[in-house]
C-alpha cells in the first residue's frame, strides 16, 4: 500500500520543482508557534485561545459561533471556522505584546461573505491610528500600519470574491509594509520608522471603536513580530485543511528539505 510517508515525501518534491503555487488536497496546516509567534487562534474545539506563550485572553462580544460547513479538524470534531455574524467579534485586550516596534506579521484565513465597505479582520486601530490594521475596503484587501514615520499601506489592484477562501497577510519590517493574498506578495510600499501603538484593544474582526465588523468566516489568526516571507506563510492555497503533526506530515517535512 502506498504509504503517507511516500506521498509526503513526493508531495515535496513536487513543491520543490513546481513551486509554492501548487495546491495540495491535505496541503494546509494549523501554524505551530514559534519564538517569534505573539499570538495564534486556532478557533479549534469551540474554542477561542491563545496557543502561544503569550495566553493572550480572548473575549467574544456577541454570539460565538463555529460554521458547521467549513470544518477543517483533522478529527472531525468541533473545531470549525469562527463565524463573525456582523455583530460579533472577538477582543484581545489593550496588548502590549501584540504590538511590536520593528516588524510585525498580521495574517489569517478568511471567508469573506459580504465586501460592502470596510470590514476588518484584525487591528489595533481606532478613529486616530493605532499600530496596525489588516482589513478589506469594498473589497480589497490592504495592511494599514502607523509609525514613528506617519502611515502608510499596502494596497493591491486585485480585488477578492465573496464566499472564497483566501490567506491573507500584511507584513511590516521597518523598510517596507507589504500584502499577501494566498502566498504571494501583491503590494509594497517603502516606510520607516518603529511601530506607533496606542492605547486601544487589538480586535479580531472589527477594532476598537467596533466598527467595520467583519462578515463571514475567519481562521487561523496569528500575528508575529518579525516579517515573514511568503514561505512561511502557509502553502495551501485552495482552503485551511489541517493535518495531524508528526515528522512524516508536509509542513515539517518540506522545512527539513528546506534545511
Amino acid at each position: 500500500m502506498f504509504s503517507i510517508k511516500w506521498y509526503c515525501i513526493l508531495s515535496c518534491i513536487s513543491l520543490l520543482f513546481f513551486g509554492l503555487n501548487t495546491c495540495f488536497a491535505a496541503g494546509g496546516f494549523e501554524y505551530l508557534p514559534d519564538n517569534n509567534t505573539l499570538g495564534l487562534w486556532h478557533f479549534n474545539e469551540a474554542k477561542v485561545e491563545d496557543v502561544s506563550n503569550n495566553n493572550v485572553e480572548a473575549k467574544v462580544e456577541g454570539k460565538a459561533a463555529w460554521d458547521p460547513n467549513q470544518d477543517w479538524n483533522k478529527a472531525n470534531e468541533a473545531g470549525k471556522s469562527f463565524r463573525f455574524d456582523g455583530n460579533t467579534v472577538i477582543s484581545l485586550g489593550k496588548t502590549k505584546e501584540l504590538i511590536p516596534e520593528v516588524a510585525i506579521t498580521v495574517e489569517a484565513w478568511v471567508y469573506p461573505e459580504d465586501l460592502t465597505g470596510w470590514r476588518l479582520i484584525c487591528a489595533n486601530w481606532d478613529g486616530p491610528p493605532g499600530a496596525y490594521h489588516l482589513g478589506v475596503s469594498n473589497a480589497m484587501p490592504k495592511f494599514h500600519i502607523n509609525t514613528t514615520n506617519g502611515s502608510a499601506s499596502a494596497e493591491p489592484a486585485e480585488t477578492l470574491k465573496l464566499k472564497q477562501w483566501y490567506h491573507i497577510a500584511g507584513t511590516y519590517d521597518s523598510n517596507a509594509v507589504k500584502l499577501y493574498i494566498n502566498g504571494k506578495e501583491a503590494a509594497s510600499k517603502n516606510h520607516g520608522g518603529k511601530l506607533k501603538g496606542a492605547d486601544y484593544d487589538v480586535v479580531i474582526g472589527s477594532k476598537n471603536t467596533r466598527q467595520f465588523k467583519w462578515i463571514g468566516l475567519i481562521d487561523e489568526v496569528r500575528i508575529s513580530d518579525i516579517a515573514r516571507e511568503a514561505d512561511a506563510l502557509s502553502p495551501n492555497f485552495d482552503k485551511p485543511q489541517a493535518v495531524e503533526f508528526t515528522e512524516l506530515t508536509l509542513p515539517l517535512l518540506w522545512g527539513s528539505l528546506k534545511r
